[in-house]
């Protein structure tokens, strides 16, 4: 059974699947950048608190945690004093949406052992088709 949860921040959504295989925390933080780089969350928005977003979705607020931190670390989202975790970066760097995605591309592409040439020409010309 598949089953979505919705977080508001600000006037934005987040669409979280549990079911999906990919961690919540994974989730929080893959949707996080790609707002970021689109310019959907800009910098200053404040994000929920970890507690908020663990009682929302019933989940242990290390799990939350664990995607600020991730966050925080990527220079992404700062912790404000007072305010919470808000929005570090500028929506400019659109290639820090794509990074997870790179990250399995590359990941696959090493389990399969393909060479870096290989994938580079096998996205060039994909990109050519589209």
């Amino acid at each position: 059974m598949y089953y979505f949860i919705l977080i508001h921040i600000g006037s934005r959504v987040f669409l979280l699947n549990p079911s999906s295989g990919v961690p919540i925390y994974r989730q929080i933080v893959d949707q996080t950048r790609r707002l970021v780089a689109t310019g959907a969350l800009g910098p200053g928005d404040k994000l929920p608190s970890v507690r908020a977003i663990a009682t929302d979705l019933g989940i242990n607020p290390m799990t939350v945690s664990k995607a600020y931190s991730m966050l925080d670390q990527a220079g992404i989202v700062v912790r404000r004093a007072g305010i919470g975790m808000v929005v570090a970066k500028c929506g400019a760097d659109r290639a820090l949406a794509m990074e997870p995605e790179v990250q399995a591309l590359v990941a696959n592409a090493k389990e399969l052992g393909m060479s870096r040439a290989d994938v580079i020409a096998q996205i060039e010309r994909i990109w050519e088709e589209t």
